[in-house]
């Protein structure tokens, strides 16, 4: 009796050949897994690996924040495919703090955003990070100040005022994210962007927002019109 053809013979490197054509370019989130794993899984079908770690974690996003241990929970996973999957989200964070080391200019608000949002792709918690800038809106300065629980982070006074003085910021901008999905500041965010204008107005350095980040949408404070008070140092209730 003739043996059946491999149906999957020659599918690495037809996936490889589309990729070096095209990039990323229409290939599916559970492609560029199975791509993604080739590297990791050598002469194995990973295609139905990369459908099972999708159902697994929900969504591509949270594939690659998964940790090792997570991973290689999986059926099939080994331990080097496990690492690279957890590497990648580092990897960037580590391409963008050496794009940071080149000091760029912010112009806009949208040029911040797109700036800080890659040090949030990986969280799970409220995470607060500080821009320090020149007068020329040119950054001095990066720096994660605290990261706290699920809905609440508090601001270490200390830590953020040795890092104006060390960088001799002549304005800042605080970030933070809510990982509940509502860009809308909290009673504390609004308290605490009080502080934070009071402490600074003191030094002479401007706060020039506060920006606050979700997965797919952001609010700053300085540019909506119910909150940009709070950088004025003046409440229109009073």
């Amino acid at each position: 009796m003739e043996k059946a053809e491999n149906p999957h013979k020659g599918h690495r490197q037809k996936v490889r050949e589309s990729y070096l054509a095209n990039g990323l370019n229409g290939m599916a989130d559970h492609n560029v897994l199975e791509f993604l794993l080739f590297f990791g899984i050598p002469q194995k079908d990973t295609n139905v690996l990369a459908h099972e770690l999708l159902g697994r974690f929900g969504s591509f996003a949270d594939v690659l924040r998964a940790d090792v241990s997570e991973l290689k929970a999986v059926k099939g996973m080994t331990e080097n495919a496990a690492c690279l999957l957890s590497m990648i989200l580092p990897v960037y964070q580590r391409f963008c703090t050496s794009l940071a080391a080149e000091r760029p200019v912010f112009e806009t608000t949208a040029d911040l955003v797109a700036f800080v949002r890659p040090y949030y792709l990986d969280a799970t918690k409220e995470r607060v990070f500080l821009l320090c800038l020149d007068d020329q809106n040119r950054l001095l300065s990066l720096r994660c100040l605290n990261e706290g629980s699920l809905s609440d982070v508090a601001l270490d006074m200390r830590v953020f005022a040795s890092t104006v003085l060390e960088t001799k910021a002549k304005s800042v901008v605080l970030v933070h994210n809510h990982p509940n999905g509502i860009a809308q500041p909290s009673g504390n965010d609004i308290e605490t962007t009080r502080e934070v204008y009071a402490f600074l107005d003191q030094l002479k350095v401007r706060l020039l927002d506060h920006l606050i980040l979700t997965e797919t949408d952001y609010c700053a404070l300085a540019q909506t019109r119910r909150y940009c008070h709070l950088f004025y140092g003046v409440d229109p209730l009073e």
